[in-house]
């Protein structure tokens, strides 16, 4: 092969793995997740244990309820995988304004969890039919009072 014909080969290659890199990279920017204010108050599990449960709420007047079927102490970061087969963890769901609630399925992590002090935590979720809910979240103590059992 002629050194014209490599020189027009190679440079072709040049070109087109630029093209391929600027048509893709841009499109590889990360998204800044924004901090949703959300609450969190005392619960009741299903078996009147002690519980707590996070409210987020959403543009639309929608809300992402996660409730977390233990304490409220996590001493540790923590992360809970739902649904919950087990039925011990708890639940996530999408409360619609007509007032009926979906299933989620999903993640949720929490740094850390005290009664009183403020929470932070992250979440990514969705439901059957592919909607993705995903951010962080502070939350603040409601001063609901709940009595179990």
């Amino acid at each position: 092969m002629k050194p014209r014909n490599q020189f027009i080969i190679i440079l072709g290659l040049v070109i087109l793995i630029l093209a391929v890199a600027w048509y893709t990279f841009p499109g590889r920017k990360q998204v800044l997740t924004q901090t949703l204010p959300a609450t969190i108050q005392r619960d009741c599990a299903p078996w009147d244990g002690a519980a707590f449960t996070v409210s987020i709420p959403l543009q639309g007047g929608e809300a992402i309820n996660i409730s977390i079927w233990q304490a409220p102490e996590l001493t540790s970061p923590e992360t809970f995988s739902f649904p919950d087969n087990t039925g011990q963890v708890g639940n996530a769901s999408l409360m619609h304004l007509a007032g009926s609630a979906e299933q989620l399925s999903g993640r949720v992590f929490f740094s850390s969890v005290k009664d009183g002090s403020p929470v932070d935590g992250r979440f990514e979720l969705s439901t059957d039919t592919g909607q993705r809910f995903a951010g962080d979240f502070h939350a603040e103590w409601d001063d609901q009072i709940v009595t179990c059992g």
